[in-house]
């Protein structure tokens, strides 16, 4: 915009030293052969003043469009500085917010995982209770329907599968039977025994 006005600007000029020139060489046509010489060199000095006039305007001109090049350039590059600014700061910051959901995305990854390693081991912990369970009823069901220990007193406990009997017997052998019993339930690992032998009054005589 500044050089296109400034473009105008000596268009202007010029137009107004030729104008003044033109009117001048008119006059001149219409003065007496006396003064001719004088108005000739009147009109040579309008001509040298028009163009030193012209050189200045011109030079004028040019500086002031050098110095409009030179603001556009500088701003331009005070663009150009900015824009690179601009986009290393919004890069930086994209990196930022990529870290930011990897941090998220692996802490939630290994709180999931936690949750699954607690789920697991308390179904497997329930899962034990459950079979322990079972398998109590079941010993304890088999020695009372056996006719050689029905008559006992036998506490059945299991943990993990092992089962421990504790109690009271009235012979030897019944403590290796009710071992066996225990033994040949499903899922029995293993059977420990905390039994005694008590003998009665009835077993003395």
């Amino acid at each position: 915009m500044k050089s296109t006005s400034l473009y105008k600007q000596k268009f202007i000029i010029k137009r107004v030293l030729v104008m003044s020139c033109l009117s001048a060489v008119l006059g001149l046509a219409g003065c007496p052969d006396g003064s001719s010489e004088k108005a000739g060199q009147r009109m040579d000095r309008a001509a040298e003043n028009a163009g030193e006039k012209i050189k200045q305007a011109t030079k004028k001109a040019d500086q002031k469009i050098e110095a409009a090049k030179e603001s556009l350039d500088e701003k331009a590059d005070k663009a150009e500085e900015y824009m690179e600014e601009s986009a290393d700061a919004s890069k930086e910051a994209l990196e930022k917010a990529g870290d930011k959901i990897d941090e998220a995305t692996e802490k939630s990854e290994e709180k999931l995982e936690g949750a699954k390693e607690s789920v697991i081991e308390k179904s497997e912990t329930a899962g034990e209770y459950i079979d322990d369970s079972v398998i109590t009823t079941k010993v304890k069901a088999a020695i009372l329907g056996s006719s050689w220990l029905s008559a006992s007193h036998i506490d059945v406990t299991t943990n993990k599968g092992i089962v421990v009997l504790s109690g009271t017997v009235d012979t030897e052998q019944n403590i290796a039977r009710a071992i066996e019993v225990a033994r040949s339930q499903e899922n029995v690992k293993a059977v420990e025994t905390n039994l005694i032998v008590s003998v009665t009054e009835s077993s003395k005589k």
